[in-house]
């Protein structure tokens, strides 16, 4: 008898190390292998000219459709099914389930172009291997140096691979830590059909820089049922709230055809006067620089003049309509004030709306398999407001729910760019295991 519970409780053992089986396993997983191809990949795609412009075409540069076409090829070498690039330069592909079970389409996606604010011409992508502390210096003739101190996330990258560019350019982190993260997700799946999962799509996507190419997805032709954008920072940041957000452009018509030693008692207006009046009338405790955290601000970008016109054109970034509402009523206040103190000129605004805070839109679903994904890869999920939008705050209107995951990208939008490779690896894991909850849900 004995003998009997005891082969009992072997069999149940081996029964419950069957259960607890995952894909690690089953793919003999290998993360220096792995860390090797995110390292090719990313350090290939950053040489890709693909920074942004704003203008009407989509892609707005020659560069993003270069890229594109690249992904296409790469795609199809990795097995994807029907890869397109379509007139607007979004590269879709679609990954056959393998798995019998009906589950939904999960989707994720990254974009191609990179920031306005620094060229992305002649990328020199350099790798700094094991990470030992203190400096790591990107150019030394330009005094370019990142560390804990300019640099925080550093403090907790000891033994990471650092990636960062040479000097007079940004890297291109932003976000093609997410378009290798993706490809490498392809390659994987791909090279490892014994990785059970349900139907998966990838895209990568143009112009999310100026927020002008997301609003032509073809979400329908897509068909996916849910999705992730891979366009985060540090080690497990789930974006699941954006801003809300408004463009304005304000118009200040003046007469300074009077001779300004005649200009008092004469129809004399001053329209750089009147600008520069609504900007200091405006709250100083709602800029940029004097908010965090869940407060938003008014921000003024461009003031240009041409004769007796100055147009001033800004945003207003909020994560409620209430508080929207408080700004909005701001900048109506500045103006309804500037239309007094200059009764002889005249003054119009105009706002848009631009993107909204996506949390209503986002099933509750979405967030807690990204959660229990990290979670099963010792990973600590951080809920994340992003003081921003992403293609997800689009999408998620557009009828694609898109919360946003980590990628491993820091000091965005700037010469002290960088990517953390072993971030990278960690998303590619959690990327995984979603693919393997995704495949274990039932389709509705």
């Amino acid at each position: 008898m004995k003998k009997f519970f005891t082969l009992l409780l072997c069999a149940l053992a081996g029964n419950a190390s069957a259960q607890v089986m995952d894909w690690k396993v089953s793919t003999h997983y290998n993360k220096a292998n792995v860390k090797a191809q995110l390292t090719e990949r990313f350090t290939k795609y950053v040489t890709f000219d693909t920074q942004s412009a704003e203008n009407d075409k989509t892609p707005s540069t020659p560069g993003q459709l270069v890229l594109a076409k690249a992904l296409a090829k790469e795609l199809k070498k990795y097995g994807a099914q029907n890869v397109q690039v379509n007139k607007n330069g979004f590269v879709m592909a679609e990954l056959p389930a393998t798995s019998d079970k009906p589950a939904p389409t999960v989707a994720f996606i990254a974009h191609l172009d990179t920031a306005l604010e620094i060229s992305g011409k002649n990328v020199k992508p350099q790798v700094h291997k094991n990470y030992k502390g203190g400096d790591i210096v990107i150019n030394a003739a330009e005094k370019l140096v990142i560390n804990p101190q300019n640099s925080p996330q550093l403090a907790r990258a000891t033994g990471h691979d650092i990636i960062t560019a040479s000097g007079g350019t940004l890297l291109g982190a932003d976000d093609k830590t997410g378009v290798a993260i993706i490809m490498t997700l392809v390659q994987y799946l791909y090279d490892h059909p014994e990785f059970k999962h349900g139907p998966v799509k990838v895209a990568f996507t143009p112009d999310e820089e100026t927020g002008l190419g997301i609003e032509k997805f073809p979400v329908q032709e897509f068909g996916a049922d849910y999705a992730y954008t891979l366009d985060g920072g540090d080690l497990g940041e789930l974006t699941n709230e954006t801003f809300t957000a408004k463009a304005f452009k304000a118009v200040f018509t003046g007469n300074r055809a009077v001779h300004p030693g005649s200009a008092m008692n004469s129809p004399f207006a001053d329209n750089i006067l009147m600008a520069s009046d609504f900007h200091t009338l405006l709250p100083r405790q709602n800029r940029p620089e004097t908010t965090s955290g869940r407060r938003g601000y008014i921000y003024l970008d461009t003031e240009v003049t041409d004769g007796d016109t100055t147009t001033v054109s800004g945003i207003l970034r909020a994560f409620t309509d209430e508080e929207m509402n408080t700004l909005v009523g701001q900048l109506n206040q500045a103006l309804r004030t500037v239309k007094a103190l200059h009764n002889k000129g005249k003054a119009t605004l105009e706002m848009t709306d631009q993107y909204r805070n996506f949390s209503e839109k986002i099933p509750p679903q979405l967030i807690t398999l990204a959660q229990q994904a990290m979670k099963q890869e010792d990973i600590t999920p951080v809920l994340h407001a992003a003081r921003g939008g992403t293609d997800g705050s689009t999408l998620s209107f557009m009828g694609l729910p898109t919360p946003d995951l980590f990628a491993g990208q820091y000091n965005i939008h700037s010469e002290l760019e960088y990517a953390d490779v072993d971030v990278m690896e960690s998303t590619l894991r959690t990327v995984l295991r979603l693919v393997e909850l995704w495949g274990m849900q039932n389709k509705n």
